[in-house]
């Protein structure tokens, strides 16, 4: 019988969900939380669902992992790269308990293809391409690919969730991977079993805390009812969420300061004029070029959709001019200073940058929150490939990386709700005390989890187990690390771009 389910909740926060319990929709989990241990689970920087749940599988920092956000810049070559499970300088979870001789099923964490080798399963979650083949498997082992999509129907993601019948497809595919979780902890053969529901996250950024989010919502609790008695379950989320209301768009900034350089091209600024009357009506921005074929002449709107505003944060590497540029911005946060070029004057543009930021107001409002620097946010063998400046927004803003002729908008993402540091944890099951756990980090989901099955931990990891959950959580003591499981290497980043763009993240 499985001793311990880890339940991935992508985005899951306490205001909303209590909200939900209040109003009676979600009894089941209303009722892990009366009987468990609960507490805030504080995300990594920036708190976004890349690098977040490996940070949560390995219990480590990004600076250890050497992935920073969905993607990242090669400096040297001005280009943005995309990462797979292979850049993750790391060895997870699953590693250390297949290596202590248990058997773990993990089905679904982002960022988990290609698949490692375990004497158990590993389901691929986002991050793997939509279109496989069996010499690429979702799945290890290989064959359990063709189980899953001939009994469950198994579907990597969904395109677009806002399209006629998106919520539908979103909500039927959250259901297959809850019937899987369900086949896997009441069978024999899985000592662990851990499952992402990554489409929650997805459909707040979209609906927020609207119907179409309860619904998905409603799902999982039923089934959260459903579980055997006697299993002891650990919930958690890589960040929280919370309402979007204006946008930051930081690389207007930093062109419109001078640290920045776009290749310009000839229809930039009739376009930009375009854009802005555009942008008035009841549309996001990156629907922005739809309209322009509905409402302007032809000629007009074809000079708008070849100067790209808004320029995407997938297109940046193909607009920015690198070698008389200074410094730019990916979205939610990571901001990179071109080193090769500032030579010597780098650490005065970074503090000088920095207090500009850190002391900037629009209009009156203050858009960000924070402004810190990369060492003093990771730590570990990679420091050296981390943003040089992490910004975090202050409430209800978020933190554009593409380009836009104005330096706040409105809607530029279409989403109505963001990344917010603040998740949650939740302990439920015969062993588990009834407690408040106040604030944990991410990173202690891990060797709770190895303690837990009693199994030592690592001793590279930065978490410390969250033992005041439980009656007793063993001490099996620590161990070497292992070395990754894949080799770290480039890889093409088209499929993964295209997932990201279709979701928001790289509008």
């Amino acid at each position: 019988m499985t001793r311990l389910l880890t339940l991935g909740l992508d985005g899951a926060a306490w205001p909303t969900l209590e909200r939900m319990m209040d109003d009676g929709l979600l009894p089941n989990l209303n009722a892990m939380v009366e009987s468990g241990a609960r507490g805030t689970l504080t995300s990594v920087t920036p708190p976004v669902t890349c690098p977040a749940w490996r940070c949560s599988t390995s219990g480590k920092n990004p600076g250890k992992l050497g992935v920073y956000w969905w993607l990242g810049l090669d400096r040297e070559r001005g280009e943005i790269t995309a990462p797979d499970a292979r850049d993750f300088d790391t060895a997870d979870v699953w590693d250390y308990l297949d290596a202590a001789g248990e058997h773990p099923a993990v089905v679904n964490v982002p960022m988990s293809y290609p698949p490692a080798p375990v004497d158990g399963l590993l389901v691929s979650g986002f991050g793997a391409p939509f279109e496989l083949s069996m010499d690429d498997p979702l799945t290890h082992p290989p064959a359990a690919e063709e189980r899953l999509r001939e009994e469950y129907d198994w579907s990597v993601g969904v395109d677009d969730v806002t399209a006629p019948g998106g919520v539908d497809d979103a909500l039927t595919l959250i259901e297959s991977r809850l019937e899987l979780l369900l086949d896997l902890v009441e069978s024999d053969d899985y000592d662990y079993v851990h499952l992402t529901v990554f489409y929650l996250n997805v459909l707040q950024h979209y609906f927020g805390g609207g119907e179409e989010t309860e619904r998905a919502w409603q799902i999982v609790d039923d089934y959260l009812g459903r579980l055997p008695d006697g299993l002891t379950v650990l919930a958690y989320s890589d960040h929280g969420h919370s309402d979007v209301e204006r946008t930051f768009v930081v690389n207007r900034y930093l062109l419109d300061e001078g640290y920045l350089h776009l290749k310009e091209r000839a229809a930039d600024d009739a376009t930009a004029a375009a854009y802005e009357l555009l942008k008035r009506g009841p549309v996001s921005p990156q629907r922005v070029a739809s309209a322009a074929r509905r409402v302007l002449p032809d000629s007009l709107a074809e000079r708008l959709l070849t100067s790209g505003y808004p320029i995407p944060t997938v297109e940046l590497a193909e607009r920015v001019d690198w070698e008389r540029s200074d410094a730019v911005a990916l979205s939610q946060g990571p901001l990179y200073l071109n080193r090769e070029r500032l030579g010597d004057d780098y650490e005065r543009v970074r503090a000088e940058l920095r207090a500009e930021l850190d002391s900037l107001t629009v209009k009156g409002r203050t858009p960000l929150s924070s402004v810190r620097s990369a060492e003093d946010v990771y730590d570990g063998a990679h420091l050296d490939a981390a943003p040089d400046l992490l910004l975090s927004p202050t409430d209800g803003w978020e933190l554009y990386g593409g380009v836009t002729p104005s330096l706040v908008e409105e809607q530029v993402t279409g989403w109505t709700s963001g990344n917010d540091p603040a998740g949650v944890v939740l302990c439920d099951g015969p062993d588990v005390a009834a407690t408040d756990l106040g604030e944990r980090d991410l990173v202690d989901v891990m060797p709770t989890v190895l303690r837990y099955m009693d199994c030592p931990v690592p001793t590279d990891v930065d978490g410390d187990a969250i033992a005041a959950a439980f009656d007793r959580l063993p001490e099996p003591g620590t161990r070497d690390p292992l070395p990754p499981a894949g080799e770290r290497t480039a890889t093409d980043r088209d499929g993964l771009e295209d997932r990201l763009e279709d979701l928001g993240y790289l509008a």
